[in-house]
């Protein structure tokens, strides 16, 4: 008897451990198909910070004042406060411990080097309390091969103050780093041949105002052997960069937190504006970029405003794209936003107005946020290594293996796509937001294309384009969809409307571009009877049983399993003969 009820309880133990098995499978699954709950925040934005410079108390140390007429070398710690002009020579730093130098209205150009060259210190504060001007000359004389750079510091260097800072570079970089470099405050207007700024273990910079015009990179670090070191952290200031090559570029990570940006690189996104010369930006090596803000690992935007004109990708990451706010402007002759691995946006307003393709990585999640694309070829493009349309162009772009999912939970979408809309080489995911695609006009792509299933839970989508790939919603879809397919085109002063049957008008589109073919899946739908008019004028009756609704027939590859009126009542001329529905 007691061996029955033990083998009872073990019978109740496995059917219990199987359930919870399935239970967490089954959850596991719907968080993959769905996208999980990762939000900008799983990006990995930590960084080691050196404030070490911010702490010294300068109290401490002694006070000298000069007067500038020659070259001079520092050699004892303190603050020296600057007046005068060296008209060819420079500031030489040399000793073991912390120097601050406040320029007062202070003139250096050196026709052979650098006009301040830290060779040895430990921290060096530079304080503009008056405007002053720098210059270095085209060739360096008595110099190592590494020492470019009108400031060059071998030290962590800081910059402060509330004054202009002019600098004009003639042999390459106008402020260089080795170790850490941090810009407090202050002015800077920058002219030079090579890099603007350039840190290498990294570059920090809490405010200031910033006009640089470079041959090469505007702001860049390049430690690359450090995975803590080689990043930008920007917390605020204002940025006007035109630069040949990258505008802001990180090694590791870039973070912006908050500013207002314009940039422009590579001669802007007028270089390159038609599909022969995607990529082709210039005539440098074929290893050089003009994008505009790149990060070699994650690249992460909290809050800012930002117009980028670039003529590579305008927003770009070798990993991964976190953007949780700001206001941006983007023409590109790339890219508008680009990451291999993944890019997930929980908001801002994002209007890219001109875009190879809008926004592209190998996973993709929205999350929230007012996104405008136009694209000359997809809107937004979940890519593998089988995407011949980004991978085939001058220029193109790599993508890491993932899942390529595109999933879109929040947030109000409109994309202007020469080719496809919403294009994933592996699956489509909507769980709420709103969007509009007015899609492509040839027969080649789709307002939605999708290799494995696009599945739409809430929200609204309105996808119009040309019926010759036209895919409508996956059949396991929980909300009603509707597929139509016209046997006319219709276009700018069209209006396309679904109405109920009490003549409520549920909803409509309309588009600038021409389109024969609609994709509507939304939660305004309910089970019932509805009129498809055009234009006013009602031209098929419909009634929605099923959560999938064909209407008019379709050359589409892969149409919706549908549902149309069984007694065939409603149906106009506009739509041509009846075709069966293809599964």
């Amino acid at each position: 008897m007691k061996k029955k009820y033990i083998g009872i309880l073990i019978i109740i133990f496995f059917v219990f451990a199987f359930f919870l098995i399935l239970f967490f499978v089954k959850k596991e699954y719907k968080k993959e198909r769905n996208g999980s709950e990762d939000s900008s925040d799983s990006i990995d934005v930590e960084i080691a910070l050196d404030n070490g410079d911010e702490k010294i108390d300068w109290g401490q140390y002694p006070t000298w004042n000069y007067e500038l007429k020659d070259s001079i070398i520092i050699s004892k710690e303190g603050t020296y406060q600057l007046t005068g002009n060296i008209p060819n020579g420079n500031i030489t730093i040399e000793c073991s411990g912390n120097v601050r130098l406040l320029l007062n209205s202070v003139s250096i150009t050196n026709s052979s080097g650098p006009a301040i060259y830290v060779k040895k210190a430990e921290d060096v504060v530079i304080v503009t309390e008056g405007d002053s001007i720098l210059e270095d000359g085209k060739e360096y004389k008595g110099y190592d091969s590494d020492v470019i750079g009108i400031i060059y510091s071998s030290s962590d260097i800081t910059f402060d103050g509330n004054a202009t800072l002019t600098l004009h570079s003639n042999k390459e970089d106008a402020i260089v780093g080795k170790d850490d470099l941090k810009i407090i405050n202050g002015i800077y207007e920058i002219e030079s041949v090579d890099d603007g700024i350039r840190g290498k273990d990294s570059v920090y910079i809490k405010n200031g105002n910033f006009k640089i015009v470079s041959g090469g990179d505007a702001i860049k670090s390049t430690n690359t052997k450090d995975s803590s070191k080689g990043f930008i952290l920007i917390e605020n200031g204002t940025f006007d960069l035109t630069s040949t090559l990258d505008g802001i570029q990180a090694e590791t990570k870039l973070i912006i937190q908050n500013g207002m940006f314009q940039v422009t690189t590579g001669g802007g996104s007028s270089n390159s504006s038609d599909k022969n010369t995607w990529g082709n930006w210039g005539n440098s090596k074929s290893t050089e970029s003009a994008k505009g803000l790149k990060a070699g690992n994650n690249l992460v935007i909290e809050n800012g405003t930002f117009k980028v004109d670039s003529s590579d990708d305008a927003i770009h990451s070798n990993y991964s794209i976190g953007i949780r706010s700001g206001n941006f402007t983007i023409l590109s002759g790339d890219d508008g936003i680009h990451a291999d691995n993944e890019i997930i946006i929980d908001g801002g307003t994002i209007d890219i107005q001109k875009s190879y393709e809008g926004i592209e990585s190998s996973k993709i999640t929205i999350n929230d946020g007012k996104i405008n694309v136009i694209s000359y070829d997809d809107g937004v493009n979940v890519a593998g290594g089988k995407d011949s349309s980004a991978m085939s162009r001058p220029g193109a772009n790599s993508f890491s293996s993932n899942d390529n999912i595109l999933t879109i939970n929040g947030g109000d979408i409109y994309v202007d796509s020469s080719g496809d809309g919403l294009d994933a080489n592996g699956a489509i995911y909507m769980n709420g937001g709103v969007v509009k695609i007015d899609g492509p006009q040839n027969s080649g792509n789709g307002a939605l294309d999708y290799d494995k299933e696009c599945v739409i839970t809430g929200g609204t989508l309105l996808a119009g384009g040309a019926s010759g790939m036209a895919q409508g919603v996956s059949n396991n879809s929980t909300i009603y969809n509707l597929f139509i397919n016209f046997s006319s085109t219709y276009g700018k002063d069209d209006k396309i409307a679904i109405m109920d049957a009490n003549n409520k008008e549920i909803i409509s589109y309309q588009s600038d571009k021409n389109y024969s073919s609609l994709v509507v899946a939304t939660t305004l739908l309910k089970k019932g009877e509805y009129k498809l008019l055009i234009n006013g004028e009602e031209k098929e009756l419909f009634t929605i049983s099923n959560l999938t609704t064909q209407i008019g027939s379709s050359n589409g590859m892969n149409m919706p399993s549908g549902n149309r009126r069984p007694d065939g009542g409603g149906r106009k001329e506009e739509f041509g003969p009846r075709k069966p529905t293809i599964p």
